[in-house]
């Protein structure tokens, strides 16, 4: 491997996003900063390849600067908060619990998921979504940015994308959060690529949201105390006290997001 004094590639293209992680596009394919568990990702991506779950870009390997490289993926990534409603509208929850559905029947009992129930992306967003257009409106398509997934529950990324999909904090409304997590789970439990049919325990998807949000400003916290370009930048964004107001009105709001939730 070279070192990082070489000359960028020809043609090189820095993409949208990429806050933490350096991205380019060099003709059909992405290279990006490597994540530290890259030998994971890599296997995950290639599983994923290979059994046709069309959820990921394909791992094409390492390149000369070290970078992680990647096949681009063509279509629309909402990278601007709330950008089009269409984005967040019900269509895009039940085709993006479609897909969820999909990643966790397909790593379930596998070697990548361990004695878990299941690999998680652990890092769903808008952002790091692709949407492409159909009758019905922009819908996900494929997930990006692979960095964070590990073995897990399937409560972990429902309840991710249900506090990604939706407005949280000073002016939101709390039966509107428990009404779209509900679209979630719904749509989650309603189809199956497995031969066992796994209903998602709702119960437990608002404290798991808690955790998962305390998690998160705790890590932008952490991240930017040791001096990480990345995570410091978010916290002089006022990332980590915007996230825990978001932690503070769902302790406040919790009983009527589950009522809305489990109703």
């Amino acid at each position: 491997m070279s070192g990082p004094d070489l000359p960028d590639l020809p043609g090189e293209q820095r993409l949208a996003g990429g806050f933490v992680a350096e991205v380019v596009r060099v003709g059909d394919t992405v290279r990006r900063t490597p994540p530290a568990n890259l030998d994971f990702v890599g296997a995950l991506l290639h599983h994923l390849d290979r059994v046709g779950a069309d959820l990921a870009p394909r791992y094409l390997g390492v390149d000369a600067h070290g970078r992680q490289m990647l096949s681009y993926v063509a279509g629309r990534v909402p990278w601007r908060d709330r950008e089009d409603p269409a984005f967040f509208a019900d269509p895009a929850l039940v085709r993006l619990a479609e897909l969820i559905r999909r990643l966790h029947d397909v790593c379930a009992g596998t070697p990548l998921a361990g004695d878990a129930e299941t690999v998680c992306h652990r890092d769903l967003s808008p952002k790091n979504t692709v949407y492409r257009d159909f009758p019905a409106g922009p819908l996900p398509a494929t997930f990006l940015d692979w960095d964070l997934a590990r073995p897990g529950r399937r409560i972990e990324d429902v309840a991710f994308a249900g506090w990604h999909w939706a407005a949280l904090g000073e002016g939101a409304d709390p039966t509107e959060l428990g009404r779209r997590c509900r679209v979630l789970c719904d749509a989650y439990d309603a189809v199956s690529t497995a031969p066992v049919r796994t209903a998602l325990p709702r119960d437990e998807l608002v404290d798991v949201m808690l955790r998962q949000i305390e998690s998160t400003w705790r890590s932008i916290d952490a991240g930017a105390d040791r001096d990480e370009p990345g995570m410091r930048r978010l916290r002089d964004l006022g990332a980590v006290e915007g996230v825990r107001r978001w932690q503070d009105w769902l302790l406040t709001h919790r009983p009527a997001v589950l009522a809305a939730l489990t109703a």
